[in-house]
């Protein structure tokens, strides 16, 4: 299945965990690890500090990431982040939105995305995709 987001964007919070991450010899917020989906439909703005209607995802809030990532594209300043819900996971819910988070104590949202509705069912398996890249 093929899902095209309607809208996805970094929040503050995440620009926050990038210039914080990037410029502090030790930084204060943890790198984004871990997602969260559910079953909203408001086009994410800037200011999104958590998605819009969570569905738990075998009964967490959050998963991690798939291990291996992120990879970093350093000549094209592409991050690619890869994260997976199993056929056992959040079924029978109409998934419609995706956020990667970070595991501070109180996690901060850092990317936020709509997408076209997929009806979760135990035959499928979605892998989400999160590209984010530095345009200069």
């Amino acid at each position: 299945m093929i899902s095209i987001a309607t809208g996805q964007i970094i929040t503050n919070l995440g620009a926050k965990i990038i210039i914080n991450r990037g410029f502090k010899g030790t930084p204060d917020y943890t790198a984004p690890t871990v997602f969260s989906v559910g079953t909203g439909t408001t086009t994410p703005v800037v200011t999104d500090t958590v998605i819009e209607t969570l569905v738990q995802i075998s009964g967490s809030d959050t998963k991690a990431i798939v291990t291996g990532y992120p990879t970093f594209d350093e000549t094209n300043f592409v991050a690619t982040i890869r994260c997976l819900l199993l056929t056992t996971e959040c079924n029978g819910s109409p998934l419609t939105e995706f956020g990667l988070k970070n595991t501070d104590g109180t996690a901060k949202l850092f990317s936020h995305a709509v997408h076209t509705a997929i009806s979760k069912t135990a035959s499928i398996q979605v892998i989400y995709v999160e590209k984010d890249k530095i345009t200069l």
